[in-house]
């Protein structure tokens, strides 16, 4: 869940380090959630070789004279599915009218380096379409290549869209609709929901990790809660709830939303959505709770108590969402398909309740080796009580409020 994979940062975030090893924790009090950064495998050795012949096959122009000893190559971030490098000219040309980017963000997925099955194929397919219809609509990074193991981006200079982003109006205002133009994207992929599944995929992992498992059932509030009941409890919810079929970002969180230095001079916007490797078809809720769950909040937020955000903010915010797809559809399509203010912040208290229980199981079930899941069975037993007894807060309030 917590993948940070695609966003390019700025100077000062790439100064940012793993303040502690996380592995070494006996408290989740000691760890700094603000400072970790997530990376994700080894820095191929031939990293600035791979990165000049990419620049010179798809973009020629400039770099056609460069060579590695003329550019810079540095690794910015790693998540779980890919590593992203900035790969830039060190003598930049000033000339306006030089139409190839002296500099560049390339997308490397070493998994992808070698496709076996069919299913690796199509899942690569669909990103590619993806990426390229997310460009062209101008709500995602603009692509200069594609190869069988990466891409080619425009590099921005940018802050992830935290929690003073959120107080800015215009910064709002520009990314519901961004995301409702995202949720009105017909891509041609597969229209199947996977959503669901996922809660039970993790949660049939968490048993076979037996230490942590056990741990996790002589605790009180796991001892008191039986966790596949609530697991079929969300279930029904969500199920009731009958959120529309859409195209969905599926890891719509602020690590994922860059607020650009610069406006882009086209369109004078700030805001480029990105990682859009988990997009598909799903639930519209999904981004909703996505989102939601982090309003308000900061990473360190993750140790204090969780409840939804007051009715008056989902209500301004999502009447930007509402007013922006009756524009794209009109108001006849908006109520046959239930985009009603109300509507939606049901909806997002059902996914926000979703998200709570999945980072119960994710973190119960997960199997990354990545630096943020290194976490000893003490650290790891407190994040996931923590996430748990947030769940039921929620449950306790939306019960009260819908359920009643």
């Amino acid at each position: 869940m917590d993948n940070n994979s695609e966003a390019n940062v700025s100077n000062e975030t790439q100064n940012n380090k793993i303040i502690n090893n996380t592995s070494d924790c006996k408290d989740i009090n000691e760890i700094d959630f603000e400072k970790i950064e997530l990376i994700n495998g080894e820095t191929p050795h031939d990293i600035k070789h791979r990165c000049l012949k990419l620049c010179q096959q798809y973009l020629a122009g400039n770099w056609l004279q460069q060579t590695v000893d003329t550019i810079k190559v540095k690794r910015l971030t790693g998540g779980l599915t890919n590593q992203l490098y900035y790969c830039g000219i060190d003598k930049q040309s000033t000339d306006d009218l030089q139409e190839t980017p002296n500099e560049v963000a390339i997308r490397l997925n070493p998994s992808k380096d070698t496709l076996i099955s069919d299913s690796d194929k199509n899942k690569w397919l669909s990103e590619v379409v993806v990426s390229l219809m997310v460009s062209q609509n101008k709500l995602g990074p603009k692509i200069y290549g594609i190869f069988d193991c990466g891409q080619i981006q425009a590099f921005y200079k940018q802050r992830p869209f935290k929690v003073n982003e959120q107080n800015d109006p215009k910064l709002v205002t520009e990314l519901f609709e961004k995301l409702a133009r995202v949720h009105a994207m017909d891509v041609p992929i597969k229209k199947s929901e996977w959503f669901l599944n996922e809660l039970y995929k993790f949660y049939d992992k968490s048993t076979k990790k037996t230490e942590l498992f056990a741990l996790l059932n002589k605790s009180d509030i796991f001892a008191k809660n039986n966790l596949k009941d609530e697991i079929n409890w969300i279930r029904d919810i969500i199920q009731k709830s009958d959120s529309p079929l859409v195209f969905t970002h599926n890891d719509f969180r602020s690590n994922n939303i860059m607020v650009l230095e610069n406006s882009i001079p086209e369109t004078g916007q700030q805001i480029v959505l990105c990682d859009f490797d988990s997009s598909g078809y799903g639930y519209r809720g999904q981004d909703f709770g996505a989102i939601m769950s982090e309003w308000g909040r900061t990473p360190n937020d993750v140790k204090k108590p969780h409840y939804f955000p007051d009715d008056s903010i989902l209500r301004s915010i999502f009447d930007i969402y509402v007013k922006e797809t009756e524009r794209l559809f009109g108001k006849e399509y908006c109520e046959a398909k239930r985009v009603t203010i109300d509507e939606i912040i049901k909806e997002t208290k059902v996914y926000m309740l979703y998200y709570r229980l999945f980072v119960v199981v994710y973190y119960m079930g997960t199997d990354s080796k990545a630096a943020f899941f290194a976490m000893t069975n003490t650290v790891m037993v407190q994040r996931v009580e923590i996430a748990y007894n947030n769940y039921f807060r929620f449950k306790e309030q939306f019960i009260q409020q819908y359920l009643v």
